[in-house]
């Protein structure tokens, strides 16, 4: 008798607790709790990965701006200081596959007033049943006496590289251009790519516009 309520007392104490989670999981259905679409706070990014602080006179006064380049948990973002190092832009540019980055930086003048950071930004690559991989052009745009506002525009693509099985392969040439084509005083961007032409023309909005 008494082996047998030692038993007992044993399988209750192994049974209990998965009783309990039981009802719990079945009270929390029944509420909707389980199935009730949880809020979550922003949180920090996992992983970041930053470049040094680059310094130069960003709008010619004599005043040294920073930049950087970083990749926050995948996405490639630019974030640009003042000489006071507070923050004056922060862009982040999506990729479309594997290995996204920005590569190249160019600061051009698009008007004795206005000028753009064309940021070159390849996209990444897919590897499934064939590989592929593409870069565009993003427009960061401010005008030199006022630091406070700056538009960003993603551009158009110039770049492409595929192959494919049946040994099918090609990777577009092309050519980025900045000119005044229309002699207006304002340059404008000219980009060849894939035997096709476009050209982007600086909008006193603060956006770029193709022809």
């Amino acid at each position: 008798m008494r082996f047998f309520i030692l038993s007992l007392s044993m399988i209750m104490f192994f049974v209990n607790p998965a009783m309990a989670q039981d009802e719990r999981f079945w009270r929390k259905l029944v509420t909707g709790e389980l199935t009730r679409e949880q809020k979550k706070e922003p949180g920090v990014a996992k992983w970041v990965f930053s470049t040094p602080r680059y310094e130069f006179d960003l709008n010619s006064d004599g005043k040294n701006e920073s930049l950087t380049v970083q990749l926050v948990d995948g996405m490639s973002v630019v974030e640009i200081y003042s000489h006071d190092k507070s923050l004056l832009f922060r862009g982040t540019l999506t990729g479309v596959g594997m290995d996204s980055k920005i590569y190249r930086l160019r600061l051009i003048d698009v008007s004795d007033k206005v000028r753009s950071l064309l940021i070159h930004f390849y996209e990444g690559k897919t590897e499934s049943q064939r590989f592929e991989a593409t870069a565009r052009l993003y427009f960061v745009t401010f005008a030199k006496a006022d630091m406070s506002k700056f538009s960003f525009q993603k551009g158009p693509q110039y770049w492409h590289e595929y192959e494919a099985p049946r040994d099918q392969y090609w990777r577009r040439k092309y050519a980025i251009n900045v000119m005044d084509l229309n002699k207006d005083g304002a340059k404008e961007v000219f980009v060849n790519f894939n035997s096709s032409q476009s050209v982007w023309q600086y909008q006193n909005s603060g956006l770029w516009q193709e022809l």
